[in-house]
């Protein structure tokens, strides 16, 4: 889809507001909350309540009475009706029906979302509306928190690869949030909330599972469990998760070129072990400390691109090994002071990682790269709480991080780089919101600030380099609540990416095709531009969101292959404007139980400028061009149904099609479209539950990510995989 200008999308909302409004004006009730759900739908279930305060929820709410609560903006719990953002919320227990498990599971419900890079299970970047494409070196361009704390590694913009095991919610939103949540999110930001332990009660889970995959030799299989025990009833209680699980590989490895006979079959095992311990203390009934523990092990023999992708192989190993492994431990402690008329939170946190990959060259030669993050995080804030018209926010930030690498490219007997380089990172914020309530708070203006400084240093063996930077970032916005069913809003606000550092490696194989390029690049910088309308039926139906985008970006980073498959270097191409269309739609139907919904993003980018010299050995990309790593449209439509069989026992079943746009990469290669069917069927009976699944049932091969010049190698889904699942609850 391609808007020239947003008056387009500007008088689309406008009218929708206004006739929405109209639509709704006898909606309105005197219930302090909305009194009913958005639709318990394939991408809209998290955390339900009939109270703003989810601390209040009853155990069992009535379907009828039942509401999203989320707490993105940081100032308490909202429903996820009235927050005037580009906002999803999805609920734990619904990723688990699903067959949800991890960050790539989930980002076909998010419109204009995608995988971007994936080095291994340990090591996956995505982009949220073409931000950050295909880059992982750098500062993420979307923004990763567990609970209150960052996860964040230095120079390397991966997501956290963790399990969606014991999660009470998952809330992404979509757009810059820098304000709030700092440069590392100014394409958005994912929030993974992890289940509280229980002051009152001893409450479990034991979970197994076992499936096949198209391809692989052998069984998948999983354990999973959970307990919760209350130390001191009221007071203190403890609640510690964990599993392991086993995917043998589906991919063979040739020692020499192809020739049809494998040297090894399916070597792309992995293995994935996490441990979480929790901590609550509530010493008071408004005072309430956190503490959490958790460690996470993925692990991969070779690499997520191949050589092809069908048949999946890798070639040219020369029988050496090749992983992607990662060890990540995050330490974190929180604590809230509720007081008459404003909260106090603290939140802290210790990221220890070691990740990396090995990557074989024929015939002797290899590439390594190893990671060994460290990222020590404060912040503080506080905001009020008031029945009052003013709302405020305040708080202060404070990153200490270090990135060092140990990069090796060995090709005897004429190549022999060593590369070693660390990226050390000291940086505080300053930051701020506030708000007002117009006509009864139908009209509601907000704007924030914050004002961040970075002392960025970068080491290697011959080099020391420091720059510091001040940036700062804002948000206006205007929301208009007429009615209970009805948010319109409209809002502008700025990002920031701080520049890349790279390897002298990366640089002078970018060298090599024509583009010069140092260790260290130009910050890059964002302003989006968006209105949009949340609607919902007066019975709660039927909710239909719409959002409206323009996002510019100034020197964009962007990475290039090289002549070396296994290395990508990175260079500020240009500036470049990208214009776009969310929906979001569910709908409970008339048929009882059954719910349907869609999410779909259309998206067009093209540069305003390239570089020069990048457009010289880049001779494709020119003003005007589509650019580079962004899809131009992707959509998913699910199902759920629940019926109950009999009084003790109840059967569900979920089934999704999701659809990816083809994706231009950099040397003029077009990764293709491709989709993915995914279902599930289950019964439960007490606090047992049987779920039969299947991932990929379309068997769809990619590739989603383009290998260097080869357009059939690279990443791709796993193949089609059934399985089942057996989960049993107790308390």
């Amino acid at each position: 889809m391609h808007l020239k200008t947003g008056a387009a999308i500007l008088a689309l909302a406008a009218g929708l507001a206004a006739g929405l409004a109209a639509g709704t004006a006898g909606a309105q009730t005197t219930s302090t909350t909305d009194g009913a759900p958005q639709i318990t739908s394939p991408s809209a279930t998290a955390q339900e309540t009939t109270s703003a305060d989810p601390s209040q929820a009853p155990e069992q709410a009535s379907p009828d009475t039942q509401d999203i609560v989320v707490t993105a903006s940081k100032t308490g719990a909202q429903t996820l009706q009235t927050v005037p953002l580009a906002i999803q919320a999805f609920g734990g227990e619904d990723l688990r029906e699903r067959n949800i498990n991890n960050v790539a599971d989930l980002i076909s419900n998010i419109p204009g979302a995608f995988e971007s890079q994936r080095q291994s299970v340990a090591s996956r970047s995505y982009s949220i509306r073409g931000a950050g494409a295909g880059a992982a070196n750098g500062d993420s361009p979307i923004g990763y928190y567990v609970d209150d704390v960052p996860f964040v590694v230095t120079n390397f913009g991966i997501a956290p690869p963790i399990r969606f095991q014991d999660l009470d919610r998952v809330e992404v939103l979509r757009g810059p949030q820098g304000t709030l949540y700092g440069q590392g999110s100014a394409g958005g930001v994912f929030i993974f909330h992890t289940r509280d332990p229980d002051l009152k009660k001893i409450e479990g889970a034991v979970e197994l599972e076992g499936s096949s995959t198209k391809g692989a030799d052998a069984l998948n299989y999983g354990v999973a469990g959970v307990i919760s025990v209350p130390i001191v009833k009221d007071l203190l209680a403890i609640r510690v998760s964990g599993g392991h699980s086993f995917n043998p590989g589906w991919a063979d490895e040739y020692y020499g070129a192809y020739d049809g006979t494998p040297d090894r079959k399916g070597v792309n095992k992995v293995r994935n072990d996490d441990i979480r311990v929790v901590a609550l203390f509530k010493p008071a009934s408004n005072l309430t400390f956190r503490a959490q523990y958790w460690h996470f092990r993925p692990r991969q023999d070779f690499l997520g691109s191949l050589q092809s992708v069908s048949p999946p192989y890798y070639e040219n190993t020369a029988a050496q090994p090749s992983f992607g492994n990662g060890d990540f431990k995050l330490y974190s402690l929180s604590a809230t002071w509720d007081l008459k008329h404003f909260s106090v939170t603290s939140a802290t946190s210790q990221l220890d990682g070691n990740f990396g990959i090995y990557v074989p060259i024929s015939p002797a030669g290899f590439f390594s790269s190893q990671f060994y993050p460290t990222m020590f995080s404060q912040e503080v804030r506080i905001n009020s709480n008031g029945t009052g018209p003013f709302h405020w926010l305040l708080g202060g930030a404070y990153q200490n991080g270090k990135g060092p690498q140990a990069n090796q490219l060995d090709i005897p007997p004429f190549v022999s780089i060593n590369a070693d380089n660390n990226t050390i990172t000291r940086n505080y914020a300053v930051f701020g919101e506030v708000s007002y309530d117009l006509f009864d708070g139908k009209l509601v203006p907000l704007g924030g600030l914050r004002f961040y400084h970075d002392k960025r240093t970068f080491e290697d063996a011959s080099t020391t380099n420091s720059n510091t930077r001040d940036v700062t970032t804002w948000r206006l916005n205007l929301s208009y609540l007429p009615t209970n069913a009805l948010t319109a809003f409209i809002t502008a606000a700025t990002g920031f990416r701080a520049g890349i550092v790279q390897s002298q490696v990366q640089a002078d194989l970018l060298g090599q095709i024509g583009i010069p390029a140092g260790t260290q690049t130009k910050p890059e910088r964002s302003r989006n531009y968006e209105v949009g309308v949340k609607w919902r039926t007066p019975d709660r139906n039927l909710s239909i969101g719409l959002n409206g985008y323009i996002t510019q970006y100034k020197d964009l980073l962007t990475p290039t292959p090289t002549l070396n498959a296994s290395v990508s270097g990175f260079s500020n191409f240009g500036d470049g404007t990208t214009r776009g269309v969310d929906i979001d739609v569910h709908w409970r139907t008339p048929v009882t139980g059954l719910s349907v919904g869609a999410v779909a993003n259309f998206n067009h980018g093209e540069y305003d400028r390239v570089d020069p010299v990048v457009q010289a050995a880049l001779p494709y990309l020119q003003k005007g061009s589509r650019l580079v790593n962004t899809i131009e449209q992707n959509w998913r439509v699910d199902a759920a149904y629940t019926h109950a069989i009999t009084t003790d026992w109840e059967g569900f079943a979920n089934a999704a099609w999701s659809h990816t746009g083809n994706r231009l990469q950099s040397l003029n290669l077009t990764a293709r479209p491709y989709e993915n069917f995914t279902a599930s069927v289950g019964v439960r009976h007490g606090p047992y539950e049987l779920v039969l699944f299947g991932d990929n049932l379309s068997d769809a091969k990619g590739p989603t990510i383009i290998l260097n010049n080869n357009p059939n190698a690279g990443a791709r889904p796993t193949p089609r995989t059934i399985g089942l699942r057996l989960r049993a609850n107790f308390q």
